[in-house]
């Protein structure tokens, strides 16, 4: 609502007042469609806090480490000296 108000005061000495009337809605639908968005059970606001808090704010760096399963199950089995495995 600010911004339609903030363009109708900007331009009204600039446009005729129908054309003013439909930039005004124009403007404002954007926002006016922020009221019905929902993602998983958030409200908008609640999305792009989640979104800055997630990407801008606390952005981590991954790290993807090799991880060999069959070797750290055998450290303490009696097949390893069967096979020297070290």
């Amino acid at each position: 609502m600010l911004v339609a108000v903030g363009l109708y005061f900007g331009l009204r000495n600039v446009v005729g007042s129908g054309e003013i009337g439909w930039i005004c809605v124009l403007a404002a639908f954007p926002f006016a469609l922020c009221g019905f968005f929902t993602y998983n059970g958030m409200t908008f606001e609640k999305f792009l806090l989640a979104v800055i808090r997630s990407e801008l704010l606390y952005p981590r760096k991954l790290v993807f480490r090799a991880e060999n399963l069959y070797a750290q199950a055998m450290e303490h089995s009696t097949v390893k000296e069967a096979l020297k495995i070290d």
